[in-house]
């Protein structure tokens, strides 16, 4: 999970690709507006490098019809 601070990661199945927490909590306790925004922050460019983790596993998956009829070799 480069780029990330772990919070999040991604399944890949049939049914295409789903966002998972991997992390309980998602934060520190926050005790100022600012901590709350930093954390925000991080999560959502968490969120961001993910989804584009994600979008490479999509376009990169084979097709239905490809892992029904693999190609001999």
């Amino acid at each position: 999970m480069a780029n990330t601070i772990g919070k999040f990661d991604f399944d890949m199945g049939p049914h295409g690709a789903r966002f998972r927490a991997v992390a309980r909590d998602l934060s520190a306790g926050c005790l100022t507006d600012g901590e709350i925004d930093e954390y925000a922050r991080w999560l959502k460019d968490d969120i961001d490098a993910v989804a584009k983790r994600m979008k490479k596993a999509v376009r990169n998956r084979p097709s239905l019809l490809e892992m029904r009829n693999p190609k001999a070799t």
